[in-house]
Parts: C-alpha cells; structure tokens; sequence
C-alpha cells in the first residue's frame, strides 16, 4: 500500500532536491506576467537528462528562477550549519536510547543491524536528523544523486546565464518543520521512516512511472489512500505541505502582479492536489494549464 513510504516522501519534500518531472509543468499568467510551475521530487538518477524541451524552453523563456530553497547560498549554508549544531544534535547526558521509545529504539537496532550501519554513529542525532541522514542513504543506495537534482540543474543554469534566483523557503522556516520540539512527534517521525525503508524502491519506480507520463492523478492517490489508512499521516501532510502551499501560492501570486516572467520549482507534493499550488491559484481566479 506504500502508506509509510509516502510518508517519507513526504519528509524528503522538506528539502529542495528532486527527481523525474517529465511532464508536470502548469503555466499560469496575468496581464502582465507569466509563471511556469514545474512539480518534481527529491534525488534522480542520471537517464532524467536532458530534459523535456517543453522544460527547458520554459526556463529559457522565464526572467527569474525560483526555488524552494537556494540550499547552496553562502547564506543558506551558514543557517544549515547553525542549526544542525543547535537543534539536530542532542545535550550531554541525552540520546537516542535516553529519549526514543523503547519500540522505536529497537526498530532502529533492528535496521542498524541488517544495514551494517554503525548505531553509535547515530546516538547524539535527534530523531529529524537521522530521518534525513537515513532516507537519503537509501535513495542513493538505489541509485538516485542529489547532485542530480532539477533545483541543482536550474540553479547551476541560472548562474551561468545570470539570471536572478529568488527562494519560496528560508533554511529556518524548513528547519522548523522537522525539528519540532515534540518528542512523541519525533519519535512518530522516525518509527515511520524506518517502517518505511523496506516499501522505498517499489514506491520509487511507481512515482517515476507516473512522472513520466505526467499523470499527476495517480500520484495524488497514492497520498490520498496513505492519508485514508492512516490518520497520522494525514496530520503530518497538512503540517509538512499543505499549510506551506498557502504560503507559497501567495508568493506566486505575487509574481503575477510584476512585469517578469518566472520558473518555479517545487516538490511534487505542493503542486498536485486538492489545497496544492494549482488547485489553489484557481481558486484566486487564475487559469492554471498543464504543459
């Protein structure tokens, strides 16, 4: 059913990495501008490139690049770093074993153990850390880069045509997200992520399939039967995606009042959907295409 394994890909949208977007680009304007929204995902793997032309020659035809997240800004870097030290790792006298629940702490003995991963590596991380260092172990041990990434691709367009690269998202505000200060929501989080590990490679190759032929309905039930199953899920979708969709809806709907034409890249999961960038920009009265 792929419930967990959507749940983690719903924490890998917290950051700006993506996969294949072959066809889930929507095209949006006013009377003075036009916003080319491309819905991608986390790591990719090599054979994603090139890119559809109808891609490129959106970009190409755009003033300014946006992104979730400019994670290679000087800026950016400096925040990531401060907070890893100041909330990803725990105080003396606290760890893993001290503050995740017995269950959660055996699942994660238990997948240290087949992986080969040493546990003391990961005693001092808090549980969002751990999370992320985990999911992106697995998804390159599957073959999947972030250097591979269609934000990484833009961005690192963008600044050999020097074009201006404007961001949705602070490393603050997705930081927040994840490290929470909840200790059961934080154990709730990882006991997930490991629950889901095993349904990862299966639950990839469908979402590629369906990126491929652009068919974001299929895409959207896979969230909708994981949120129907299972109401944590559902709870954490609204915190993680959709209440930043509003946020990020108003930004772009703030481009459409400028004289510029911009390319908008975000995870997947903030396009499709009811309350997803499109379905919300059409509810403000816009007209939204898909390419």
């Amino acid at each position: 059913m792929y419930i967990k394994s959507a749940f983690t890909f719903l924490l890998l949208l917290i950051f700006s990495f993506t996969l294949e977007a072959k066809s889930l680009l929507y095209k949006t304007s006013s009377s003075t501008s036009t916003v080319y929204i491309l819905g991608s995902i986390h790591l990719a793997k090599p054979e994603i490139y090139p890119l559809d032309k109808v891609i490129e020659q959106a970009y190409n035809s755009s003033d300014v690049l946006v992104v979730e997240l400019d994670a290679e800004s000087p800026e950016s870097a400096m925040a990531m770093q401060t907070a890893m030290v100041q909330l990803g790792m725990y105080p003396n006298g606290k760890s893993l074993k001290t503050e995740l629940s017995s269950q959660t702490y055996k699942q994660l003995e238990a997948y240290a153990v087949k992986t080969g991963l040493p546990l003391q590596m990961l005693e001092q991380m808090r549980p969002w850390v751990v999370i992320l260092q985990l999911s992106v172990m697995e998804m390159m041990r599957l073959g999947y880069s972030p250097e591979l990434g269609i934000d990484k691709h833009f961005v690192d367009q963008a600044k050999r045509d020097k074009k201006s690269i404007l961001a949705l998202e602070t490393i603050e505000e997705q930081m927040a997200l994840l490290s929470k200060d909840d200790k059961e929501y934080q154990d709730k989080l990882l006991r997930y992520t490991l629950e889901s590990m095993s349904e990862m490679e299966p639950m990839l190759n469908r979402l590629s399939s369906s990126w491929k032929n652009g068919d974001a309905k299929a895409i959207e039930k896979m969230f909708l039967l994981s949120m129907q199953d299972d109401n944590n899920v559902k709870e954490i979708y609204d915190e993680l995606v959709t209440k930043r969709n509003y946020k990020m809806t108003e930004k772009i709907v703030g481009y459409l009042k400028t004289k510029k034409d911009y390319f908008v890249v975000v995870g997947a999961g903030h396009v499709i959907g009811k309350e997803g960038i499109v379905d919300l920009l059409q509810k403000r009265g816009y007209k939204v295409g898909q390419k």
